[in-house]
């Protein structure tokens, strides 16, 4: 019996240790793809020495464009991969229709994961990648009290202490008292807290399939049927939305920036739903809260974007409270 436990705790630590590998790696490809993303509509010099990027405007249309051709490119990438990944894919889609709750699960976390997206993708046309991605990352809080709400548990004191400062944080990146708040600012804003809330919900539909206890799916088939629900929602959405306006010349460097984009976006998401598999919703949470930081600070190598101290202290303080409520609600 005890070589029973020891045998269990042994394994349940490597499966700890391989979940937070696996997370870390996710976190620093996501804050990748964030600067990435953000070339697409502000003109930029790379490491202050190469002139790209500001190939298209942040009209909306623009925005789920761009969305459709990254979600397409990615599903195609993973239905490539999935022999190695994953054989049984396939399998498991065609099958998918059989189990209603599971279904509807995985339809809701694509419909949430196009809309946070969406509104991340703006929100990062409109303000400095390390700003837009501090308003966004409140999503690990609002997942957690989410699954708080879910489960029928009270909220505590120190959650809503732990909320006070990550909207502290949030506060002192945007509005900053030397210089004025203009639209632009206002809408980067609220479109990276739209994300968060989006994403927060992604995060609950998620754990849904991932950690089911009846049925659950692989993290590889949920992928893929997120990634062909959002191109196909993105695309949709482009029938009833403004024409877009897009440079012939700047089409080929949309095309090869998007694919880089996608591929790291592949990595960083596939490794995230093996995360919440191993590790849950809270802990991952926990260990990718150090995206606003991370995005911050390849903004300021790749971008030469920086930010005045009130910023940086804003941006610490989301980090280090997203980190503190996850480590807390992965305690109770």
């Amino acid at each position: 019996m005890l070589t029973q436990m020891a045998q269990s705790k042994k394994a349940s630590a490597t499966t700890t240790a391989f979940g937070t590998i696996v997370v870390l790696i996710s976190a620093v490809g996501l804050a990748a793809q964030n600067v990435v993303s953000r070339v697409f509509f502000v003109p930029s010099t790379l490491f202050g020495h190469i002139d790209f990027g500001g190939f298209i405007t942040s009209a909306p249309s623009n925005v789920v464009m761009l969305l459709a051709i990254r979600m397409a490119m990615m599903a195609i990438l993973l239905s490539v991969l999935t022999p190695w990944l994953y054989p049984r894919t396939f399998d498991d889609v065609k099958r998918l229709p059989q189990s209603p709750k599971l279904l509807s699960a995985a339809v809701s976390s694509a419909i949430c994961l196009f809309l946070g997206l969406t509104c991340l993708y703006t929100s990062l046309s409109k303000v400095p990648a390390g700003i837009a991605i501090a308003a966004f990352f409140i999503y690990p809080a609002i997942t957690i009290l989410l699954s708080r709400i879910f489960f029928g548990q009270r909220l505590r004191p120190y959650q809503l202490t732990l909320m006070v400062i990550i909207s502290i944080g949030v506060a002192l990146t945007n509005f900053n008292s030397t210089t004025a708040v203009d639209s632009s600012s206002l809408i980067g804003l609220a479109t990276g807290l739209s994300a968060g809330l989006f994403f927060g919900l992604y995060g609950i539909f998620a754990e849904r399939c991932l950690k089911a206890k009846s049925s659950m799916l692989h993290p590889v088939p949920f992928s893929l049927v997120t990634f062909i629900g959002v191109s196909v929602l993105a695309s949709s959405s482009l029938l009833f939305i403004p024409p877009i306006s897009v440079s012939p010349v700047a089409w080929p460097l949309i095309f090869s920036t998007t694919l880089f984009s996608a591929s790291l976006t592949l990595i960083a998401y596939i490794l995230n739903n093996f995360g919440i598999r191993y590790i849950g919703a809270a802990l991952t949470a926990l260990i990718s809260a150090s995206a606003p930081a991370l995005t911050a600070l390849f903004a300021w190598w790749v971008l030469q974007e920086s930010l005045n101290l009130q910023q940086s202290v804003g941006i610490i303080l989301v980090t280090l409270g997203v980190a503190s409520l996850s480590l807390k609600m992965k305690q109770h």
